[in-house]
């Protein structure tokens, strides 16, 4: 058997096995919305920070993070590293408003603080972007890797990554996506460590290597005219597209709400933030090294800024001998399918609670709801395969995902923010900041900008970074909302007060059991803080 054949047979076993986990999985769910949706009250804290981290770690991630990698060096890792002030957001603010809530969408929480124009606004936002950004980007970049390894037409890779996700995302429901997570989440580190070690072992001062070619140097934090991420836009981002990315995703807190308890959930997250460090030596770390190859003796891993796309298969192809390729791909393949089935389940769970339920059929049954979300689920697997080929022309993986991405969570953050921490933020806000938002946020980076600022100044300055124009419409957007909601009348407190955060949050409810002091979620998280705290410093 030749080695191309051994890794081609690897990977369609990988693919046969996750199917056959999506069927097993499916077993007694499909009479029950709640169990096929989310498992609610069936998931202990180890699989739900497993599947929270390998959703995370999707192909936008592993392609074109390797690629900027390579372009723009480590600052990229304060994506990472600030994790620790967003996750702790999520320990300690919404996931307590959520579950003690008992909040199943997003939208819901929206709806329920506010009303439900602001619903209905953020749920046809949500599907969207869905669609059009995070599930045709993850299909676009597995695809990829087929293309540039075994020269597979993208169309093809497409199409078969979107067949075998929706198949096992339509019978497994949430369970067979926690239970495949866990299967995944090991495999994803095991790959990418070997990639990363077998590309670490060429360069020929290691780590010396990685930071004297770091494209501005070995730092975290640069000058504001750094391109893609100066210090000012790591600020910025902290407020709108992190906090959106990591507290209101749907397909990332989604994961959370299958807990047992409360402190299963709080300690998944803690879990999740020790993974989240090793996460750069998977994404940001690989596209640095293959910077110091083509720029030590290694032509074939020289690429220009329109190919950066392809840094990352280029690693592999490159590195990882025949015959290994297969099991290396594998690893890479659970996590882009792992993100493709959360996608497909939580836009699914999305429509057919916010769109079928609300607006169809407010009286449907469990199968009834379990029957749209699998009708649902087929129809966005293949659309998404129809619309995916686009992303190639968009400008590369990260810069199409990233910059459209912080239009949408520019104005939601600043909704959910005003939620659930000013009791007089009012529904007539909520709805003219989701509404008006995404289009100010475009009329300041494409209009006002240009026009107000010199070019030299715009460069100076970084106006023309998406993550800095982001912010600024976000001072626009707070100032929408305060203005609002002095000249318009807020909900009476006692129907949102449950949905506003208060410091007894901090402390689990009490109803659940009393836990020995080294299961305590402030020691860990404490301990985790300190370490993220010590890299800032070394790193500065």
């Amino acid at each position: 058997m030749s080695a191309g054949t051994l890794d081609i047979l690897t990977i369609v076993g990988y693919f046969v096995i996750i199917i056959v986990i999506g069927v097993w999985s499916s077993r007694g769910k499909k009479d029950d919305a709640a169990q096929y949706f989310t498992s609610k009250g069936l998931l202990p804290w180890w699989a739900i920070g497993a599947a929270y981290v390998a959703t995370g770690l999707n192909s936008e991630q592993l392609i074109g993070m390797n690629g900027m990698g390579y372009l723009v060096g480590l600052p990229l890792v304060n994506s990472y590293l600030i994790a620790v002030l967003v996750y702790t957001a999520l320990i300690f603010v919404f996931f307590p408003l959520y579950l003690r809530n008992n909040i199943v969408t997003m939208p819901q929480y929206l709806g329920e603080r506010f009303d439900k124009r602001s619903q209905d606004v953020f749920g046809v936002l949500l599907l969207l972007s869905y669609v059009f950004l995070s599930l045709a980007v993850v299909l676009y970049g597995g695809a990829k890797l087929f293309e540039v390894i075994y020269d597979i037409p993208l169309w093809q890779g497409i199409l078969v990554l979107g067949l075998v996700s929706g198949v096992f995302t339509i019978f497994g429901g949430m369970s067979s996506m926690i239970n495949a997570s866990v299967f995944q989440f090991v495999l994803m580190f095991l790959a990418g460590g070997i990639l990363f070690y077998l590309g670490y072992v060429k360069l020929e001062n290691g780590w010396q290597d990685i930071a004297a070619h770091a494209p501005g140097g070995f730092h975290l934090m640069q000058p504001m005219d750094t391109p893609i991420m100066p210090w000012h836009a790591v600020l910025f981002s902290l407020f709108n597209l992190q906090l959106f990315y990591s507290c209101i995703n749907q397909t990332l807190v989604q994961r959370g709400f299958g807990a047992k308890t409360e402190w299963d959930v709080r300690m998944a997250i803690v879990f999740a933030l020790a993974f989240v460090l090793l996460r750069p030596f998977l994404e940001i770390f690989p596209g640095m090294i293959a910077r110091v190859l083509a720029s030590t003796g290694y032509p074939e891993f020289a690429v220009t800024p329109e190919q950066v796309d392809d840094v990352y298969p280029m690693l592999i192809a490159n590195l990882i001998p025949k015959g290994m390729q297969g099991l290396i791909l594998v690893g890479i393949l659970a996590a882009i399918m792992s993100t493709i089935s959360a996608f497909l389940n939580s836009i699914s769970t999305l429509f057919t609670y916010d769109v079928y339920k609300k607006w169809m059929n407010k009286q449907a049954n469990d199968k009834q709801l379990v029957r749209v979300g699998m009708w649902c689920t087929f129809g966005l697997m293949a659309f998404s395969v129809l619309y995916a080929p686009v992303i190639g022309r968009m400008g590369g993986i990260f810069i199409y995902f990233q910059s459209l991405s912080t239009y949408l969570a520019v104005p939601v953050a600043t909704c959910f923010l005003a939620g659930m921490f000013w009791k007089r933020a009012t529904p007539a806000a909520s709805l003219t900041v989701l509404i008006v938002g995404i289009p100010l946020g475009a009329l300041i980076q494409l209009v006002f900008i240009p026009l107000l600022f010199a070019p030299a100044t715009i460069t100076a300055y970084g106006l023309d970074n998406f993550y800095v124009t982001g912010g600024i419409t976000q001072i626009f957007c707070v100032l929408m909302m305060v203005v609002v909601s002095l000249y318009s009348r807020p909900r009476v407190v006692t129907e949102i007060g449950n949905l506003i955060w208060t410091p007894k949050m901090l402390r689990l409810p009490k109803d659940e059991p009393r836990r020995p002091w080294w299961q305590s979620v402030w020691l860990w998280w404490g301990l985790m803080a300190v370490v993220y705290g010590a890299l800032y410093i070394l790193w500065w």
